[in-house]
């Protein structure tokens, strides 16, 4: 890719949580092509999106794949040229998805091979969700499928672990559980989405971008607010959703977005911390100003991190093969 075209990103949203995704995408005014992939065709109908696309019409009828894992991969090899042809000539992919049902479960990783084959070049990113325990055994093992499959096809696997969620927010209503994943799951895909594509006073190159995510297995986001950088960082640190440890991340990116007021040095100080306190070898920051912003926000991401939770689920975080 020459160095003055701009990355292209294409987003595919796959099952119902995937599509949710989708809906809030656009309702948060993100401006790149996305892609609905669903097996639940009254569903399919309801989500805004610049392409969507009917999965499995053979498989499942329009009905959904009934939490069947094999039934969700067999809906996606029945479409998936329809999915990549809709695609275009991406750089990034990037692949949400709620794990536990059939359709996500089964459909990413069969995306993902396909995605592999066309675009041997483009970066393959998945950001995924694991269910409540609450549940049930049956969804938490096709989570279990899904995720061993997924992270062996991807680049970079973030995880969002629900639990971990429910046990930061309290005693909410399962509704507004769900709908407070969904705006973190939307946040992320805001933040990769503009540090690939909006300018910035200090910029992170799609180059550094690229050498975090190039097969990096395992990843972990958190968002923070502070009256410092320093502190939306911290809260970033607290706020992630997987029970991994900063220090074994092979690398990381600081995403600020801040008010005018705010200097190149408080900046700089708090990326140090990652570099200090984490022992974190390559780190990569970013800051861009935004008028009428009244508190810094970062996104943290990091990547080839280790969790014991995800580790006790599907074994080991690197590829199998």
């Amino acid at each position: 890719m020459s160095e003055d075209v701009e990355p292209g990103i294409v987003v595919v949203g796959v099952g119902g949580c995937g599509c949710n995704t989708l809906n809030r995408l656009y309702e948060v005014g993100v401006d790149v092509p996305t892609i609905a992939v669903h097996t639940e065709a009254v569903h399919l109908k309801t989500v805004k999106a610049s392409a969507s696309i009917l999965i499995g019409r053979t498989t499942t009828e329009g009905r959904g794949s009934g939490g069947n894992l094999m039934k969700g991969q067999m809906a996606m090899s029945e479409n998936v040229d329809e999915v990549i042809a809709a695609m275009g000539s991406p750089n990034v992919v990037i692949i949400t998805g709620g794990l536990g049902g059939g359709t996500a479960s089964g459909g990413i990783p069969r995306l993902l091979e396909e995605v592999r084959a066309r675009f041997t070049d483009a970066l393959r990113i998945c950001l995924v969700t694991i269910p409540f325990t609450f549940e049930g055994v049956n969804r938490m093992e096709n989570a279990r499928m899904g995720l061993r499959a997924i992270i062996d096809r991807s680049d970079l696997t973030i995880v969002n672990m629900n639990d971990l969620l429910l046990k930061k927010i309290g005693d909410i209503q399962v509704q507004y559980a769900f709908k407070f994943m969904d705006s973190i799951l939307v946040n992320t895909l805001k933040g990769l989405i503009d540090i690939i594509t909006k300018p910035a006073v200090v910029s992170i190159s799609f180059a550094d971008f690229h050498s975090l995510v190039k097969d990096m297995n395992l990843g972990m986001v958190g968002h923070g607010v502070g009256r410092r950088v320093k502190e939306a960082l911290d809260n970033a640190v607290k706020n992630k959703l997987i029970d991994a440890d900063l220090e074994t991340a092979e690398g990381a990116l600081m995403y600020i977005t801040a008010p005018p007021t705010v200097t190149l040095q408080e900046a700089s100080e708090a990326a140090r911390t990652l570099t200090e306190q984490y022992r974190i070898g390559r780190v990569f920051w970013g800051l861009r100003m935004e008028e009428g912003l009244e508190r810094p926000t970062v996104m943290l991401a990091a990547s080839n991190v280790t969790s014991p939770t995800i580790t006790s689920l599907i074994g080991t975080t690197e590829k199998i093969f």
